[in-house]
């Protein structure tokens, strides 16, 4: 949309208005009125949804992984696939087993 056509369906809106507010002064304060309680209900409702939910749990639920049944199958597949690919390489394997020796010396 353009920006004009944004400032003249603005001025449209305005005067229509305040035609309307000229020939029927009842329509429009109907129409401000039922505005106003309609935002005010929203409001409101808003409101005592925030107050009403312990929304630290919800947020802290949304955040965290949602663990599935069959996690610690996909675990040991993995790692299942992981030990056949060291053991299929010689170069690999002994790469493997310097990097344990360095970290298990590390550790203690």
């Amino acid at each position: 949309m353009k920006l004009s056509g944004l400032l003249f369906g603005g001025i449209i809106g305005a005067a229509a208005t305040m035609y309307v507010a000229k020939k029927k002064p009842a329509t429009v304060a109907w129409a401000s009125a039922a505005m106003s309680d309609m935002c005010s209900g929203i409001v409101r409702k808003s409101v005592a949804k925030m107050v009403n939910t312990d929304w630290k749990k919800e947020a802290a639920a949304g955040l965290s992984p949602k663990p599935s049944d069959d996690t610690a199958e996909k675990s040991a597949a993995a790692w299942e696939q992981i030990e056949a690919i060291v053991e299929a390489d010689p170069s690999l394997k002994r790469e493997v087993n310097k990097i344990k020796a360095e970290s298990s010396a590390m550790s203690h």
